[in-house]
């Protein structure tokens, strides 16, 4: 081919090009649908030229401008990952040789392990994958004069390259006698702070006919390749650069290609490709070993679909995929720092995940958890704190709480114990509480003001000066407060009594910026945000005078609750959804509200009137709450009705970005027929969505099989239960069920008026009723005189600084620390993109 034609096709690739989508909300799933092994560092799949292309390919009809081996799964935030793609290419039927002309002819192929799509130049491109290392299989057209191949050796999805000089290699290959391209670049995360550094070796099992090498730097230039020789070259930080190469098609036209990566160096991504794929030409063979992988990370739940339908099934079983996607398990590919412990990366983020993908793995993964638990305090060991959200090996933007805690917590208080030190858990899991770092990525903020007042003041700027924002007063406390209720709970497992009355008492710290004189929709009794003087605040939340607690939902102003400046006090929900957050003491709870009654009616009224959002992960509690007032029939009605509303197999079948499987998990754990209440021990029961489930526990053997007999779409209700074959009235289980194995037997029937599960006696625990091995522990309603059954009532006056207390003992303050646990300065958040999350 002549340099001028190669060129041209080269400069019209537009492989960083964007292009507009008119709704892109149709695809806000970001789910990555490409090849990967369960928490696999490599995640190999094509590249969309789309707005919503976070995860790479995108449904919406956009042109595929490459196939890259690195992906996130469900994010918002930026573009992530997609580096070094790389795309086939013909001579012709790219119209007038523009790459963007490229697209589709067909749906493309995906199974667990598996992507294939056809490319309209003819070209038909399959991945699949090891840990880490992507093979390719691309199958040319018959007549194919050339194979052509394009490796764009400082692109990625967001554009980011520039920030310093690459490196690319080109070279013969000695051991496959074909070619090799190796080099690295540096890019900046999509959600985080600084840049990574990111290497690649690719190899083809053929030379060369031809080859070019281009850099856009002070203009295009291209220089002509051997293939005999050695060429190496440092990439000038101010532009693109590529590898052009051409090959013989041979007589079964298929262009074979293996690219390993490594956060570590070039040296560590050549040597896993060969260790991971020996044989180039195997492809058949390393997508059957991924298949089985899978098989065995899937196997260790097992459902009984007699009578199920199958877009039932197939809506559990890749939801359940999903759930395996990230974090990614890159072990022994850390270049940050020296360690024998586990590293895990893309926690994107935890304040989606702790909810509901560590709680399941606790149960059907819990070797895996053990890992995670471990990388994240070593994590905090060298890096300083507990993470929220990192990716691609920097620190992430925190969205909420310092939720690594009640991730802890929840793997802690349910005995996931292999290789974990828990004391230097501990520490990590204090130190959030107690020492404010860079709480735009590590910690929390406002400790020193949350002390003196018992609750964050908005605009509180008792901190060094910062650019960041202080928003997120109100939903930031809630957090802050339940992940103390965890700290509480490892410290009574670890034997610190002083610690534990001390965060059980912190735990109580919601209730003083409950407002019972708010009224919104007939009700009363709202979280509301409180200036320092201890007035109540209303800007933005007010309308005629009135709070508007419905402000961030669906309703009214759904859009404006982020992270950055003019973001607001709550995040990405309403005060309608956070006041129903103290999920350590919901008897106080339904009990401020009006009692049982109005807690459930007020339930009702919030779904009902549209305040409610199940696209963020604050929407997915609520929807099993009414156990907690005896009502279980009403929350099987509630969570069908959220799964046939947000939930199906087609491309929109998902209420919000599947955030790391979060969305996903929710379905699973809703077909499972229990929901965790994450960071303690309390399973909600709702129903099965299939009539024998089995659990097999792979740390202990244990076997948990849920039998729902008489289960039919008109029989949904429990009537009556058994566990191990004694009487069982409790509307939730605790996790000895799944840990030491056992056999649930539901009666189903069409009643929703079964006593099953409705007595005061079934409900699930809470902190003020002496649960959690607290016997202390009291209402901070009862404390401060401002116990209500009729859900409005006088708090503390607005100019009142209130000091709640949940704990009645003696050294419930008196937890000993040392100078450097104590809480010093700290920088405040940076902004937030607006699709955060």
């Amino acid at each position: 081919m002549k340099a001028r034609r190669v060129l041209g096709i080269l400069l019209s690739s537009g492989l960083l090009a964007t292009a507009q989508e008119s709704d892109p909300a149709r695809f806000r799933g970001h789910v990555f649908p490409g090849a990967t092994l369960p928490w696999g560092s490599v995640k190999a799949g094509a590249d969309s030229k789309s707005n919503d292309n976070q995860a790479g390919f995108v449904s919406d009809g956009t042109p595929i401008v490459g196939l890259s081996s690195m992906h996130d799964d469900g994010t918002g935030g930026g573009k992530s990952l997609g580096n070094f793609p790389f795309l086939p290419l013909t001579s012709k039927n790219c119209a007038q040789n523009d790459l963007t002309k490229c697209t589709t002819t067909a749906i493309p192929t995906a199974s667990p392990g598996y992507f294939a799509i056809p490319l309209k130049n003819g070209v038909n491109a399959e991945v699949t994958v090891t840990q880490h290392t992507s093979l390719h299989r691309f199958t040319y057209e018959p007549g194919t004069e050339q194979m052509l191949f394009l490796i764009d050796v400082t692109g990625d999805l967001g554009g980011s390259w520039h920030l310093e000089d690459g490196h690319v290699t080109v070279s013969p290959n000695p051991k496959t006698k074909g070619t090799r391209v190796t080099g690295m670049s540096a890019f900046i995360p999509s959600f985080g702070q600084s840049y990574y550094k990111l290497y690649f070796c690719f190899d083809a099992p053929d030379t060369f006919v031809q080859a070019k090498y281009y850099e856009t730097s002070g203009g295009m230039k291209y220089t002509d390749l051997n293939s005999t020789g050695t060429f190496d070259h440092v990439i000038q930080r101010s532009g693109m650069a590529g590898v052009l190469m051409g090959f013989a098609p041979g007589s079964s036209r298929i262009l074979s290609a293996r690219m390993g990566i490594s956060w570590t160096s070039t040296d560590r991504a050549c040597a896993y490709a060969e260790e991971e794929v020996p044989d180039i030409f195997a492809f058949d063979t390393v997508h059957a070993a991924a298949r089985a992988k899978w098989n065995e990370v899937l196997g260790t739940v097992e459902v009984d679909a007699t009578g199920v339908s199958a877009s039932t099934q197939e809506l559990f079983w890749s939801s359940l995929y999903r759930t395996y996607i990230a974090p990614t398990n890159i072990t022994g590919d850390n270049p940050l720092w020296e360690s024998t412990e586990p590293y895990w990366d893309s926690f994107y983020c935890i304040w989606d995940t702790f909810r509901v993908v560590h709680p399941l793995y606790a149960i059907t993964a819990p070797i895996a958890q053990a890992e995670i638990i471990r990388a994240l305090i070593d994590i905090y060991r060298h890096a300083g704190w507990l993470p929220d959200c990192r990716m691609s090996l920097d620190k992430g933007f925190t969205q909420g709480g310092s939720n690594a805690d009640s991730l802890l917590a929840d793997s802690y208080i349910k005995g996931i114990k292999a290789g974990i030190d828990w004391e230097d858990g501990f520490k990590a899991m204090v130190k959030d509480a107690t020492v404010m770092g860079d709480f735009e990525v590590e910690g929390r903020g406002n400790i020193n003001s949350r002390e003196k007042y018992g609750y964050i003041p908005v605009h509180d700027n008792d901190h060094p000066q910062s650019a960041g924002a202080n928003t997120r007063s109100g939903s930031r406390l809630l957090e802050y407060v339940y992940n103390d209720f965890d700290i509480a709970l490892v410290a009574q497992g670890l034997n610190k009594t002083a610690e534990m009355y001390h965060y059980f008492n912190k735990s109580a710290d919601w209730y003083n910026i409950w407002n019972p004189d708010a009224e919104h929709s007939g009700f009363g009794g709202f979280i509301q945000p409180r200036r320092a003087d201890g007035s109540w605040y209303y800007e933005g939340y007010e309308r005629d005078g009135n709070y508007r607690p419905d402000h961030c939902s669906p309703v009214f102003g759904h859009d404006s609750c982020y992270g950055g400046y003019g973001g607001g006090e709550f995040y990405e929900a309403s005060s309608w959804e956070y006041s129903f957050y103290v999920p350590h003491d919901m008897a106080t709870l339904v009990d401020i509200m009006g009692g049982p009654k109005t807690f459930s009616a007020r339930l009702d009224h919030f779904f009902e009137a549209g305040f409610h959002d199940l696209g963020d992960e604050p929407g997915f509690l609520p929807t099993y709450l009414y156990n907690y007032v005896g009502e279980p029939a009403k929350t099987v009605d509630r969570v069908d009705s959220m799964i046939s509303l947000y939930y199906n197999t087609s491309v929109d079948g998902l209420p919000g970005n599947d955030d790391s499987g979060s969305m996903g998990a929710y379905v699973v754990w809703s077909h499972l027929g229990f929901y965790p209440v994450a960071g303690q021990d309390t399973y909600l029961l709702n129903r099965p969505y299939f009539p024998k489930i089995t659990i097999r526990n792979q740390d202990t053997g244990a076997v948990s099989i849920v039998i729902a007999s008489g289960l039919s779409e008109r029989n949904k209700y429990i009537q009556s239960a058994t566990l191990n074959g004694k009487p069982y009235t409790k509307n939730w289980l605790s996790h000895d069920f799944f840990r030491y194995g056992g056999t649930l037997k539901l009666v189903m029937g069409s009643s929703k008026k079964s006593s099953w599960g409705t007595g005061k006696d079934d409900i699930p625990m809470s902190l003020s009723t002496k649960g959690f091995g607290c016997d202390t522990c009291v209402s901070p309603a009862k404390l401060h005189g401002n116990e209500t059954s009729t859900g409005s009532g006088l708090s503390n006056s607005p100019s009142q600084v209130p000091d709640t207390g949940a704990v009645v003992h003696d050294g419930a303050n008196t937890v000993q620390e040392d100078a450097s646990s104590k809480p010093n300065g700290f920088f405040s958040y940076l902004i937030f993109l607006l699709l955060a999350d």
